[in-house]
């Protein structure tokens, strides 16, 4: 007979959480591609070689090389403009599959490999040197895996294609797709917390994302997720454990001491985290726009006011006993199919995320362990603890 987990002694359950949260971390190998279709791509920084000396694209002069001295890419893979307009018939408009601040992204089969492909301005050049960077630096089965790249008129970025579009399609009902089971949310989270953690704790050097939202959260054929579009990340600084910077990310998902005074942090991530929480649980917008004598969203121009989806959250979070109150946030085509001390959890998850004070945040790893735990519970049909 398999025994509740409440049975196990602490010490059995932390031991358990090692082995889940260890065995997510997988050789980069295993997520480089090592057949002859394409090579894996490794980027030095600080090499005292210019990329314009190995590569043989006029591209690089100007803007763009300006911006690459002091990298040197090693065994990597460049494509060229004709391969990727060819492979898109030309960036055509049915094979367009998304649009972002920065460019347009396609999707096309390239050497026989399913692909997206974004297409950015030249002046968008650090944009994309801040994504090659990264993704050249960071392999984990929750981020999305670049395969290449082109710099020839446009500066191109080749992805592995992620069949599923993104969260925020899915909670929104854009393009008549299923609802989301809340097994299949509790999932969602749970991988982005892995990716996310992964490049807070596990890589060198360590990334802030700066731009986590639904948005930014592809879904597979099997609705894992996988963190995607790393243009805003930002190098984490170990000595003062913030800085100053110019701001950059979505209104509704930054934290008060970033939106005010550009303090950046690891806990920024953890923030719009949180919000990605509520929104699982309620797949409303961060900002949600009410008309004057509505308490539902309205989607129209009539609407009169906004209001972010933390403060939503928290009037009702911060009632003694919320249950009931929560219940009416919650995604309503979902229907009844959810155990609500579940979402109750979840939603205290999330208000932790989202504290003003970004100290009091649990880290990236803390936020995993406890999604950790909350998903065995809910699968082995235990009741809730918390380590």
């Amino acid at each position: 007979m398999v025994k509740s987990l409440q049975a196990y002694p602490s010490q059995v359950l932390l031991g358990l959480l090692h082995w889940l949260l260890v065995s997510t971390f997988v050789s980069t190998e295993e997520f480089l591609v090592k057949d002859h279709l394409f090579t894996p791509i490794k980027i030095k920084i600080g090499s005292e070689t210019n990329l314009e000396k190995t590569s043989g694209s006029s591209a690089f002069n100007g803007v763009v090389s300006s911006k690459l001295m002091g990298i040197t890419f090693d065994k990597s893979l460049e494509f060229s403009y004709n391969e990727l307009a060819e492979a898109t018939g030309n960036f055509s408009l049915a094979n367009k599959i998304g649009q972002g601040g920065f460019g347009s992204v396609y999707y096309a089969e390239l050497r026989g490999v399913k692909v997206a492909i974004k297409k950015m301005d030249m002046k968008a050049s650090e944009v994309f040197l801040a994504e090659l960077k990264v993704l050249t630096n960071v392999h984990h089965l929750n981020l999305v895996r670049l395969i290449g790249y082109a710099v020839e008129g446009s500066l191109l970025i080749v992805y592995d294609f992620i069949e599923n579009g993104n969260l925020c399609q899915h909670l929104r009902d854009f393009s008549g797709k299923e609802p989301l089971s809340w097994s299949s949310r509790l999932q969602i989270a749970l991988d982005s917390a892995r990716g996310l953690e992964y490049i807070h704790e596990h890589t060198n050097p360590a990334y802030i994302h700066c731009d986590i939202k639904s948005a930014n959260i592809l879904l597979d054929k099997n609705l894992h997720a996988k963190v995607a579009d790393f243009g805003l990340a930002k190098l984490v600084e170990v000595r003062t454990g913030f800085l100053q910077t110019q701001l950059v990310g979505t209104f509704g998902y930054m934290p008060p001491e970033y939106a005010k005074g550009g303090e950046l942090s690891t806990k920024i991530d953890v923030y719009a985290f949180g919000v990605v929480l509520y929104e699982l649980i309620s797949a409303r917008e961060a900002v949600v726009k009410y008309s004057e004598d509505s308490t539902t969203r309205a989607f129209g121009e009539d609407s009169t006011r906004a209001v972010g989806l933390v403060a939503m959250f928290e009037e009702v979070m911060n009632q003694p006993n919320p249950s009931t109150d929560l219940q009416k946030l919650v995604d309503p085509r979902l229907g009844e199919d959810y155990p609500i001390d579940s979402v109750c959890k979840i939603a205290q998850l999330a208000k932790a995320c989202t504290l003003q004070n970004h100290v009091l945040r649990p880290s990236m790893r803390s936020v995993l362990v406890a999604l950790t735990v909350t998903s065995i519970t809910v699968q082995r049909g235990a009741g809730w603890f918390w380590v």
